[in-house]
C-alpha cells in the first residue's frame, strides 16, 4: 500500500507539472500551438492510478553493474529486448499475434493485430508471446556473455491509463494490456538477479513521433505525437511514471526520453519535451537515472543538440547508427574503410562539442547488401566494435537479441545468432572489472 500511494503522490506531481508546463503560455510560445484544455486534474490521475498494481520491492543489491555504469566508472555494454513488449512483424513474422492478418496490416504495429483480433484470441496470443520470446533464461545468457545492460522498447500505453484523453477515444485501450507485469518482473527479478541493468525506451509516444511501425501509430504511417499538446502531456506522464516506478530497483538505469523522432515532430516540441521530462523526473521527483535524448532521426551528428539541457546531470546522447538505409551504392570495402572513418570521426566531433556521453541505442552488423565471406562479416563487426569499445564514452545497446528463426544460420540483426556461430566479440567491460 505504501509503494502504491507513493506512485499516486507521484502521479500526482506529474499531473501538476503537465499543467503548468504543457498546458501553459510557455508551452504555446516554444511551439506556436493553441493549446486547448487538457485535463490534467491530479484526481483524475490518481483515480486511474488505482487500476496500477504496486511494485513488490525485492531486497537492495547495492553491489549491481547498474550503479557503477551510472556513475560512469562502466561503460554500458548491452543488447536490445526488441519486438517483446512493442511487437515488430518484421522481427516475429511467425507469431500467432499476426495470425490472419495481411502484411500490410501486420506492418502497421501490435495495435492493428490487438484490434483486428477477438479479444480473448488477442490477449492470449500476446501473453504467450510475452511469456516466451524474452525470459529469465534469456537474460542469464545475456549475462554470461559479458554484456551488463538490456534496452527494453515500451509504449505510452504501458502505464495502463491516459490522463489527458481530452477525445474520450481511450487509445490506450486498443494496445494488448499486461506490460508492466513483465517490466517489473524483468527489473526486480531476473536483471537484479543476474547483474544486468535496465535502460527502458519510449519507443512508442501517444499519436507516434515517427510514423514507423515499432512506435505503432493509431494511423498507419502518420506521425501525430508533435501536433497534439494532450500527446505530448500523456508522454510525459508515462516516462515520469516509469522514472518514479522503478527509482528505488538497483537495476534500473534510466529512460530513452522518444525513440527515433522524425517525420511530423519537430525541434521545437521535441526540445522543449526533453526539458519538462527532465525537471518532471530529476527536479520534481528527485531521480537521478540516466535520461537520453535522441535528435531528430537526420540530425545525429556533432551539428545538432550539443547545448541543449547544458547543465543537466546523468544525460547521454543517443545516435542510432545503422549500415543499411542510404548505403545501397556501399561496396564491402567501403564499409571496412572509409565509413567506419567517418562513424570514428562523427563520434570524436561529437565529443569536441560536447560534454554529454554519446550512447549508441541501436546498431547491428546487417548492411544493405551481404558480405559474401564471414570472415569479412566479422572484420565489419570488429571494426564497429573498436569504435564502440573505444570511442563512446556512455556505451552502446545491438539491436536485438533475438529473431523468430535466429536458431540456425547467420542473422545479423540477432546478437544470439551472431554470438553463436563466433560473429560478434567484444571486450567485456563488466568482466573487467570484476577481475
Amino acid at each position: 500500500m505504501k509503494t502504491l500511494l507513493t506512485w499516486i503522490a507521484a502521479v500526482a506531481i506529474a499531473a501538476s507539472y503537465s499543467a503548468t508546463h504543457i498546458a501553459g503560455e510557455g508551452f504555446e510560445a516554444a511551439v506556436g500551438y493553441t493549446v486547448g484544455t487538457v485535463d490534467v486534474s491530479a484526481e483524475v490521475t490518481a483515480s486511474a492510478a488505482q487500476a496500477v498494481p504496486a511494485l513488490n520491492q525485492t531486497e537492495a543489491r547495492p553491489d549491481h553493474i547498474q550503479h557503477s555504469i551510472r556513475a560512469g566508472k562502466v561503460q554500458s555494454q548491452g543488447v536490445n529486448l526488441g519486438s517483446w513488449l512493442v511487437m515488430e512483424h518484421w522481427m516475429t513474422t511467425d507469431s500467432d499475434v499476426w495470425k490472419g492478418l495481411t502484411d500490410e496490416e501486420a506492418n502497421s504495429g501490435e495495435q492493428t493485430a490487438f484490434k483486428l483480433t477477438p479479444r480473448d484470441e488477442a490477449l492470449a496470443r500476446f501473453k504467450w508471446h510475452r511469456d516466451n520470446f524474452i525470459t529469465e533464461a534469456e537474460i542469464e545468457a545475456i549475462a554470461k556473455t559479458g554484456l551488463n545492460t538490456v534496452r527494453v522498447p515500451v509504449g505510452y500505453w504501458i502505464v495502463g491509463y491516459d490522463a489527458h484523453d481530452i477525445s474520450n477515444k481511450k487509445q490506450w485501450e486498443n494496445y494488448a494490456p499486461g506490460a508492466l507485469e513483465y517490466l517489473d518482473r524483468l527489473i526486480t527479478q531476473w536483471a537484479k538477479k543476474h547483474n544486468v541493468a535496465v535502460l527502458i525506451s519510449m519507443h512508442a509516444a501517444k499519436g507516434s513521433q515517427n510514423g514507423a511501425d515499432h512506435s505503432s501509430p493509431e494511423q498507419k504511417s502518420k506521425s501525430l505525437w508533435a501536433e497534439y499538446p494532450e500527446n505530448l502531456a500523456s508522454t510525459l506522464d508515462a516516462v515520469t511514471f516509469l522514472a518514479q516506478r522503478y527509482q528505488n530497483e538497483d537495476a534500473f538505469l534510466g529512460i530513452g526520453l522518444m525513440n527515433e523522432p522524425s517525420a511530423t515532430t519537430t525541434n521545437d516540441v521535441l526540445y522543449k519535451y526533453y526539458e519538462d521530462a527532465y525537471k518532471a523526473i530529476r527536479e520534481d521527483t528527485k531521480n537521478d537515472c540516466i535520461l537520453t535524448i535522441a535528435p531528430l532521426l537526420t540530425e545525429q551528428s556533432a551539428d545538432h543538440m550539443t547545448d541543449l539541457l547544458p547543465n543537466a546531470v546523468n544525460v547521454w546522447v543517443e545516435w542510432h547508427r545503422y549500415f543499411v538505409w542510404g548505403y545501397e551504392n556501399s561496396s564491402e570495402d567501403d564499409l571496412l574503410g572509409s565509413l567506419m572513418t567517418k562513424f570514428r570521426d562523427d563520434v570524436e566531433a561529437w565529443k569536441a562539442k560536447s560534454s554529454k556521453p554519446l550512447f549508441i541505442g541501436e546498431f547491428s552488423f546487417a548492411t544493405a547488401g551481404k558480405f559474401q565471406d564471414q570472415d569479412r562479416l566479422k572484420e565489419f563487426g570488429k571494426r564497429q566494435m573498436e569504435v564502440m569499445t573505444n570511442n563512446i564514452q556512455g556505451g552502446w545497446t545491438f539491436w536485438s537479441w533475438r529473431i523468430y528463426g535466429d536458431e540456425s544460420g547467420v542473422n545479423p540483426w540477432s546478437l544470439r545468432s551472431l554470438l553463436r556461430t563466433g560473429l560478434f566479440s567484444f571486450n567485456s567491460a563488466s568482466q573487467a572489472t570484476q577481475s
